[in-house]
């Protein structure tokens, strides 16, 4: 029998403001995140991207100790039957009590765009939260349907693995951009022809890579992962694109683990390159984007970077999120079994900047063999 351990419902501001409602399934270690209802009106498919604006940040408390280990989502209507899968255009899940590896931002936990496959790491693998955890998430939408959609529902599904009595590696959420500017927009032009985007970062600490996933516009063509000193590609991703170009899917690549795993060294150069190819003679304004993200196994995990509130950029990157309501103000809840939530807290309001956002869309890893329309480059190219 399903056990419900934590119903939580949270309203936010605004007269059509979706309800958001957590349910924890203990039997089957998953975790189901509804929101709506949402009001999606018929839009124009050529739309500037650039137009569209994500709803409200949604808050949430985590409700468990255990480790996410994976996350599908579906887009549904009142009567619980799927929508497709199209008019979700990206969700983003944020942990605001946690950076990020590479940028003094908070993390993002997880996120999914159409393109999207579920994500799902073994039993044995899990990214660490804990019970009142600061979660929230936002989405932006495209109904491209031709239809009005009166009541649509956002459904986010994440497995976990609960933290006592299992031995789990803990893995973080790896996440590089080609065009990253915290606060502002991750976006860029995609002209006619051939064209690339690229980025050079360094790791804070020292740690592995285990398997990595990526994020690509219509027209993208691969993402690759390089060492800046030396040149060689680490990883290179391939989009699956129909006869327009338009990108069905991004390749996911499994390094392995232990000694398989990609080994990155703190404070060493690295490379992320977005490559498009544009086959009409238009440029696309804001149309591009490139990032790579996957599971990080840090070599201390103590060494991780705090997260600082009273950082200008952490204050920027909070502030411009889709406007952030007050959590304290709209998060309500009941436990039972003497499990009791945090109240979610902190934020703050801004006008939103962002046209898309970083997604943390890890690699499933059933295997240690790599998906065919990904590889691993040994050598220089």
């Amino acid at each position: 029998m399903v056990t419900l351990l934590l119903v939580a419902a949270v309203t936010l501001a605004g007269p059509a403001a979706p309800h958001i409602d957590v349910r924890v399934d203990s039997t089957h270690s998953r975790i189901v995140v509804t929101a709506g209802p949402f009001n999606l009106p018929a839009m124009d498919p050529h739309m500037d991207m650039s137009t569209m604006a994500p709803n409200d940040v949604m808050p949430f408390a985590w409700p468990v100790d255990g480790y996410l280990r994976g996350f599908s989502v579906r887009m549904r209507d009142a009567a619980g039957d799927s929508l497709p899968r199209e008019i979700l255009h990206h969700l983003i899940g944020v942990n605001f009590d946690r950076r990020q590896l590479v940028y003094p931002a908070v993390e993002r936990l997880f996120g999914w765009g159409a393109e999207t496959d579920p994500v799902e790491l073994p039993t044995s693998m899990g990214v660490p939260m804990h019970v009142g955890d600061k979660l929230g998430m936002y989405a932006m939408f495209h109904n491209e349907t031709g239809k009005d959609i009166d009541a649509a529902y956002l459904e986010v599904t994440i497995l976990y693995t609960p933290a006592k009595g299992h031995d789990v590696l803990s893995v973080m959420p790896f996440y590089v951009d080609v065009n990253n500017h915290i606060g502002g927009v991750t976006t860029f032009d995609v002209p006619p022809g051939k064209s690339s985007q690229s980025y050079e970062f360094e790791l804070p600490i020292a740690g592995k890579l285990v398997g990595i996933g990526g994020h690509l516009h219509d027209y993208g063509s691969s993402i690759e992962l390089e060492d800046a000193a030396s040149g060689k590609v680490l990883a290179r991703l391939k989009a699956r694109r129909d006869h327009d170009g338009r990108v069905k899917g991004v390749g996911r690549f499994i390094f392995g683990f232990n000694s398989d795993a990609l080994a990155l060294q703190a404070h060493h150069p690295y490379r992320v390159v977005a490559e498009y190819d544009n086959p009409t003679k238009e440029t696309f304004k804001d149309g591009g984007m490139g990032h790579i993200n996957g599971a990080f196994v840090p070599a201390d995990g103590a060494a991780w970077p705090k997260l600082d509130l009273n950082d200008s950029l952490v204050k920027r990157d909070i502030a411009t999120l889709p406007i952030m309501s007050d959590m304290n103000a709209h998060t309500a809840g009941t436990a039972s079994r003497g499990q009791k939530s945090r109240n979610a807290q902190a934020g703050s309001s801004g006008d939103a900047k962002m046209r898309d956002t970083p997604m943390s869309d890890m690699p499933n890893m059933p295997s240690s063999h790599p998906k065919t329309d990904s590889t691993r480059v040994q050598n220089q190219p």
